[in-house]
């Protein structure tokens, strides 16, 4: 059974510089936790592209709308809980991008959606009434396992000089 590190939970409205700053402040929140860089930067990634296309895309009028976001870290995950009341979008079946199509062809669209199903363990989606809930689901990392991974032969370098 996995060890519940801690959870956070923000509401935000759907305003571009509002969720990159929410995103570095989950990032931040998740140094006190034992999980690797790369778990971390993924826990900012995937709010940054998540967030980032539902306040461009979901929304049909220029009112401010709240978006909820929980993040929860164990020692086996870190899941990412979305929800708004955008339009309805399952990212979950969003084709998946020809990524190097798209960026031979200078295309960035739909990129992010395929970036965060790549780097995510699971993708989930339901409509709950009119809310949209997405879960990300982010693999931890040990950090010390990290480290070794650095090594050519996977064995710890001699700190010596």
């Amino acid at each position: 059974m996995p060890r519940l590190y801690g959870q956070k939970s923000w509401q935000i409205p759907n305003q571009i510089d509002t969720a990159t700053a929410l995103a570095c402040e989950a990032m931040e929140w998740a140094e006190q936790y034992p999980i690797s860089e790369q778990s971390k930067y993924t826990i900012r990634l995937a709010l940054e592209e998540m967030l980032s296309n539902t306040i461009k895309y979901g929304y049909d009028d220029q009112k401010e709308h709240l978006i909820s976001i929980q993040v929860q870290a164990n020692s086996e995950f870190i899941r990412i809980e979305l929800v708004d009341d955008a339009r309805p979008f399952d990212p979950t079946k969003h084709q998946a991008a020809p990524v190097a199509k798209k960026i031979e062809a200078g295309d960035s669209s739909g990129l992010g959606i395929e970036l965060v199903r790549r780097i995510c363990q699971e993708m989930g989606y339901r409509r709950d009434g009119d809310h949209n809930r997405i879960d990300l689901q982010i693999a931890v990392f040990d950090p010390d396992e990290e480290s070794l991974a650095g090594s050519p032969d996977n064995t710890p370098s001699d700190p010596s000089p």
